[in-house]
């Protein structure tokens, strides 16, 4: 059984623990690791998969992980949750997508990555991100479980909202569209995680900057947004700190005595 942690700091990726170089700053590096030190938990809240982050997740010795905006919870090597999306809404928003709206999909578990097809709108988004596009398999969802599709596309998710209302729909990039099960978020991810390892009376804390975090701040008992963040994030903080490219997560850190 896991030893109960003193808390639990929940870091979004982009704009947050990132700075504008999709780099993880020095400051942030010793921030965490003081943490572990202090038996608090630092964990990964973030829109992308498990299996994108590995190098990441190696390198600041993170163990944990809200992925994919919540649909998946990683807790020290136990897969604590999932929430997969039914074959049959899958193969309805495929067939539209491809039939009507000419929109390539990817589809995303928290183990593999595939696209729908060989499109430009698949390498502009993976070069945005600044990762190879992954292999091609549009049947992937027969035989895998899948948390979260992508719309590769730059506009066109209103016209997917009234058909498929049991699916959520958040731009996350300008090239590309996270959809999941209804009611998941990080906040979700979060509240699963605290439920079920028995950690609901454990102190929360959380970093964000975008409007995927606003559910994960609403959750945790201490969401501090960065100097960067957007407006509507920024009036659900209990304090905004500096920004991503000048130590605030450490300033703050520093300031809650959390290390």
């Amino acid at each position: 059984m896991s030893k109960k942690p003193e808390a639990i700091v929940f870091f979004d990726l982009d704009g947050t623990l990132f700075n504008s170089q999709i780099e993880v700053l020095p400051s942030s590096y010793q921030a965490i690791n003081k943490l572990k030190q202090n038996n608090i938990i630092p964990m990964l809240a973030t829109g992308r998969t498990p299996c994108e982050v590995v190098d990441l997740m190696h390198k600041t010795q993170i163990d944990s992980i809200v992925g994919m905006n919540g649909q998946v919870v990683l807790y020290q090597g136990e897969t604590v949750f999932t929430n997969n999306i039914d074959k049959d809404v899958i193969a309805r928003i495929y067939q539209f997508s491809k039939q009507q709206m000419d929109i390539p999909l990817s589809f995303y578990n928290y183990e593999i990555m595939r696209v729908s097809q060989d499109s430009q709108p698949a390498k502009v988004f993976y070069h945005y991100l600044k990762q190879p596009v992954p292999p091609v398999d549009d049947q992937i969802y027969l035989n895998q479980p899948i948390q979260m599709l992508l719309l590769l596309c730059e506009s066109g998710e209103e016209h997917y909202r009234d058909l498929f209302p049991e699916l959520t729909f958040i731009r996350n990039t300008p090239y590309c569209v996270d959809v999941f099960n209804h009611g998941g978020s990080k906040g979700n991810g979060i509240t699963q995680l605290l439920q079920r390892k028995g950690f609901t009376d454990v102190p929360t804390y959380a970093f964000g900057d975008g409007m995927n975090d606003f559910e994960m701040f609403l959750t945790v008992d201490h969401p501090i947004a960065m100097a960067n963040a957007v407006d509507g994030l920024k009036a659900h903080a209990e304090f905004i700190t500096d920004d991503n490219n000048n130590d605030g997560i450490a300033k703050a850190l520093h300031k809650l005595g959390l290390i």
